[in-house]
């Protein structure tokens, strides 16, 4: 399909910046989301197809007015790639549920919220593409990611469904399950108690690169994949973990 417009969420940094740049490379108009306002400036500042949109993604009265601002000011919505999300870590004894509860608001509800408000004007149309970021990490657990993987198996489960809930129309829908990724979501593994087995991916330079994985992003739009997982990684930890789901902790104890 053609696409003259798109939204993406998280555009001020990792996955969602590079997939900013590259559709308003391609003379699409970009409206890009996010909560970081310099970041977004920064942005502005590399395309005249780019417009930018300060928003929480938490809170559905903010989500409304902003995707009712994007079609006064651009028009409708061709292409949308949520990418915003936060990966704050812990043990569960040592998160409140506060902290827990806010996680899922801004990964969880945030994706609800998007799509919530998206999808009428999709289905008016019968036209439309709608990318999720959700992860491995809602198949495959970690310890001290209790939230964040759990945050994922709600976006991974919601896209599916919808994506099966929206065959027959013309609007294309895929989860995007990426492994770890060299975005600055991986600033927390420094900042928090982070999974060794994340840990030691950092250390050795093991982090799946970003641009790789948006690549494989736009080849698998072209077929009919419901879950796109970017690279080899992400697809042998989901089919151990699925097949396996005792030895996978023991794999990971093993690569710690």
């Amino acid at each position: 399909m053609e696409i003259k417009n798109a939204l993406i969420t998280g555009a001020a940094s990792g996955m969602g910046k590079i997939s900013a740049k590259r559709l308003a490379a391609d003379g699409i108009h970009v409206a890009a989301v996010d909560v970081n306002e310099e970041n977004l400036n920064q942005l502005k500042q590399e395309s005249n197809n780019i417009s930018t949109f300060h928003c929480d993604l938490a809170d559905s009265n903010a989500v409304k007015e902003m995707v009712n601002e994007v079609h006064t000011q651009i028009g409708p919505i061709d292409r949308v790639t949520h990418a915003g999300a936060v990966m704050p870590m812990g043990r569960i004894q040592d998160l409140d549920s506060t902290s827990i509860n806010n996680l899922m608001r801004i990964n969880y509800e945030g994706t609800v919220n998007i799509v919530s408000n998206i999808l009428p004007t999709m289905l008016e149309n019968n036209s439309g593409q709608i990318i999720l970021f959700g992860s491995i990490a809602g198949m495959c657990p970690l310890e001290n990611m209790s939230a964040y993987c759990a945050s994922k198996a709600a976006v991974n489960i919601f896209g599916e469904i919808l994506a099966k809930e929206v065959k027959d129309t013309n609007i294309r829908v895929m989860v995007v399950c990426p492994a770890q990724t060299n975005t600055p979501l991986m600033r927390f593994v420094d900042e928090t108690d982070a999974p060794n087995v994340i840990n030691a991916a950092v250390e050795k330079g093991m982090l799946c690169d970003p641009e790789e994985v948006v690549d494989q992003i736009e080849k698998d739009l072209l077929t009919d994949k419901i879950i796109c997982y970017p690279t080899k990684e992400a697809l042998y930890a989901t089919r151990i973990r699925r097949f396996f789901p005792n030895y996978w902790w023991k794999l990971v104890a093993k690569n710690s």
